[in-house]
């Protein structure tokens, strides 16, 4: 009988343990999930009330677009530029902290979420006016925020998307897409000003052909990171080169 009991009690027990296991794995995918729709839903809200529209042309056509940025920053003074590359969902405004912590884990609005938000560098100019204007997002299973930006390890891909825009305060320029790397996270491109070496090792190790030469010294370069896979704290980048949109307006 004292077997019989104590078998009872471990299969209880045992039991319990999966209850608990299931229960928590489940609201782990539930909570993932729906952090990922309010993610999709605010930032779809703020393109809705901040970006102009040109009247009849196809959401899906446009190369780039006016920006309210007087309302923008309204909501959220961390807001510096809006990047945007056509037919994905890299479509966001772009925020600067006091660190490179805080957009990890908050939104627009202020509030957590695991998604976080596209941010600049603390140490960058807003106004962009550094040799290397360093940008990050996560590298989201659900394609959100820089989800699609490891699509550029695909020279086919690169080929059909060599550009993006990017909207500021100041102008709106044309990103221009230099390379594409796996890097380290200590790589001397993660610098304001990196050098011309740095930036060659970059374009040598490119997952894709770039129709691009190396740039003048004098050239503003953009570098977009998010995690990769390939070893531990690896990540991957899409360095551009700015090139000011003379007719667009802001």
């Amino acid at each position: 009988m004292k077997k019989k009991t104590v078998k009872n009690v471990l299969y209880y027990v045992v039991l319990a343990v999966l209850v608990a296991v299931f229960c928590f794995s489940a609201y782990k995918i539930y909570s993932y999930y729906a952090e990922k729709r309010e993610s999709t839903r605010l930032n779809e809200s703020v393109a809705r009330e901040y970006t102009i529209r040109k009247t009849g042309q196809a959401k899906e056509e446009e190369e780039y677009f006016q920006v309210d940025f007087d309302q923008l920053c309204q909501q959220n003074s961390d807001a510096v530029a809006w990047l945007y590359l056509k037919g994905t969902p890299i479509n966001y405004p772009v925020l600067q902290h006091d660190d490179n912590v805080y957009y990890l884990d908050h939104q627009i609005d202020g509030s957590v979420n695991s998604n976080g938000s596209i941010f600049m560098d603390y140490r960058n100019a807003p106004d962009f006016s550094d040799r290397n204007t360093l940008i990050y997002g996560h590298h989201m299973r659900t394609g959100n925020m820089f989800g699609k930006l490891v699509n550029f390890k695909s020279n086919s891909y690169y080929q059909q998307n060599d550009h993006m825009y990017l909207m500021t305060p100041q102008g709106t320029y044309r990103l221009d897409l230099l390379c594409g790397a796996v890097v380290d996270p200590t790589d001397p491109i993660y610098s304001v000003d990196p050098t011309p070496e740095a930036l060659s090792a970059c374009m040598r190790k490119s997952t894709f052909q770039t129709k691009l030469d190396l740039p003048s010294e004098d050239a503003r370069l953009v570098t977009l990171s998010t995690c990769s896979y390939e070893f531990e704290d690896a990540r991957y980048i899409v360095i551009g080169v700015l090139t000011p949109v003379p007719d667009a307006q802001t």
